[in-house]
């Protein structure tokens, strides 16, 4: 398998028609028989990969390159997030506009050659694949939010996502940052695949029009506790992020897997 067909495979898994800003082919090339995957790549996973065995390396975080330098950009996905449920698009793109302009700023300071330059002087082929992977997660969690009415409390939700075999399995603990297990679960919003947790500004975005709890993947002790201040009756349930990760991660690697690419996994939760 060449590494544009492993990158065209979790765009088929995802649903997705485009290649998004944070994914991309770094170093071009075959995999061979076995491939190393981690949620983080860097100098010491691309010089384990050839001590493994691995004819090449699959990253889920943008490790260089374009997809580094533009991963800001998949943030925008957050606006069709809110659209979907129902958020006004001036109110969506305002709260969006402003997760853009911290984020680029982080972006543009990044050494985004180091890890791709490393890769290709070492001969081996190097993809990034983010939020492809990160949509297929995505659904998984709200297929399981919606098995919930309205009424049901915030503690049964946060069971049935528990029960889901990547959580029960992850050492991480899922938490409720703003609001309580005793709430009323209400409109339930997933806001993942989208580059990001969405931090303050599209949670409050959110809650602001009508939806009652938002499930992120991670989130900023000081973003939640200013959402628990303004919005004390609603929900915020955080999930764990390498947890969470592994949702979109393992049925890719399955796929790999049925393909006859032997995966070495590092990082990632595997039930």
């Amino acid at each position: 398998m060449r590494t544009d067909e492993a990158l065209r495979l979790a765009l088929d898994l995802a649903g997705l028609g485009e290649i998004p800003a944070d994914s991309g082919v770094l170093v071009p090339g075959k995999f061979g028989d076995k491939v190393l995957f981690a949620i983080d790549v860097g100098v010491g996973e691309l010089l384990l990969a050839g001590r493994l065995g691995a004819s090449g390396v699959i990253a889920h975080h943008p490790p260089g390159g374009q997809p580094r330098l533009h991963w800001h950009e998949v943030l925008w996905r957050h606006v069709d997030l809110l659209i979907n449920y129902g958020i006004p698009v001036d109110e969506a793109q305002g709260a969006v506009t402003e997760l853009v302009s911290e984020f680029s700023a982080r972006d543009h300071a990044a050494n985004f050659l180091h890890v791709p330059a490393a890769a290709k002087a070492l001969g081996i082929p190097l993809v990034g694949i983010h939020t492809p992977l990160d949509e297929i997660g995505r659904k998984r969690l709200v297929d399981t939010a919606e098995e919930l009415s309205p009424e049901e409390p915030v503690g049964l939700l946060v069971e049935k996502l528990e029960k889901i075999p990547e959580f029960t399995a992850a050492a991480t603990e899922m938490e409720v940052r703003v609001g309580s297990l005793e709430n009323r679960v209400g409109r339930v919003g997933v806001f993942h695949g989208a580059g990001t947790n969405g931090g303050y500004p599209v949670a409050a975005c959110a809650f602001r029009h009508g939806i009652d709890t938002v499930i992120y993947i991670h989130c900023s002790d000081a973003a939640a506790k200013r959402l628990a201040r303004e919005f004390p009756d609603k929900n915020l349930i955080v999930m764990g992020h390498i947890a969470a990760d592994s949702l979109g991660i393992n049925p890719f690697l399955e796929a790999l897997e049925e393909r006859g690419l032997e995966v070495v996994a590092l990082d990632v939760v595997r039930p």
